[in-house]
């Protein structure tokens, strides 16, 4: 009787092997759930996934009372913390995903597909205040997010964070905060205004050129957002020519993937953005 058991429970357990092999190597060689035209096919299905994509920048943040007595309330460049953390909070609490900007460029060129609940988040400049104040709450919630590095900033001296100076991330400690920020271009020293055009579309090609390639070469960037938002096709041609693959705008709108990989636009961050206005733009209801 005992043997007859053990035969059984044998025999049972090669038919469930030669049953649920087949799907489990599938699995297993991701045959199932990696390969991108299958899983693209089976998002284009779903209303899991995304259509549009908002792009948040920010700049420099600070504190309500250093904004009020350093009188920069009328600057559309500086948020409060408060105003920065609750806007986090609302992400993380609503259960949004925060994509890296590889996989916004993979997003765009139709390779992957993003949850419904998508936001990219981005810095320019590399204000020190973005370490002060961003990075903990951004860590705090697992969130990735991206900086627009001006090269030249980077070898500014050590110091302790003070308000009242203008201070940025620099070479010694930008790799401390790389577990959250990767960081990517805003030119190596264009970030400067040529009777109010910027610079990367005034200067000649050559020193555009070199530019470019610089600050490539020092932090081993892929992308690059424009300073102010100035850009012509020239500037275009110039990124392609350097192996940028994708550049950011500061013209509001969603990231979609008829999207050109070089004119992304993105939605600024604004002292006076309501928390309503926040809520619409990553909903993707914003008009």
């Amino acid at each position: 009787m005992k043997t007859n058991f053990k035969t059984k429970i044998f025999i049972l357990l090669i038919l469930c092997f030669l049953i649920f092999f087949p799907q489990l190597k599938s699995v297993i060689k991701g045959d199932k759930y990696v390969k991108s035209k299958q899983l693209n096919a089976n998002a284009s299905q779903s209303k899991d996934f995304s259509d549009k994509i908002p792009v948040l920048l920010y700049h420099h943040i600070m504190e309500p009372n250093h904004i009020e007595e350093m009188g920069l309330t009328q600057n559309g460049s500086i948020i409060s913390d408060v105003q920065f953390k609750k806007e986090m909070k609302f992400l993380h609490d609503n259960g949004y995903y925060t994509a890296t900007l590889d996989e916004l460029r993979d997003f765009i060129k139709g390779k992957i597909e993003l949850p419904s609940k998508t936001v990219v988040i981005t810095f320019d400049d590399g204000y020190l205040s973005n370490a002060v104040y961003a990075y903990p709450v951004l860590k705090e919630y697992n969130f990735n997010a991206t900086i627009f590095m001006v090269g030249a900033n980077l070898f500014e001296e050590s110091q302790e964070y003070d308000y009242k100076k203008s201070q940025h991330i620099n070479i010694k400690n930008f790799k401390k905060y790389s577990d959250v920020f990767s960081y990517e271009s805003h030119t190596y020293d264009l970030h400067k205004l040529d009777n109010e055009k910027g610079k990367l579309i005034t200067l000649p090609k050559e020193d555009v050129l070199n530019d470019l390639m610089k600050n490539k070469q020092l932090i081993n960037a892929k992308y690059l957002a424009y300073p102010y938002g100035h850009y012509n096709n020239e500037t275009i041609n110039m990124l392609k020519e350097t192996n940028h693959e994708m550049a950011f705008t500061v013209s509001p709108g969603y990231v979609n993937k008829d999207t050109n990989i070089y004119e992304a636009p993105r939605f600024i961050i604004f002292p006076n953005t309501s928390f309503q206005e926040f809520k619409e733009i990553v909903s993707g209801s914003k008009k």
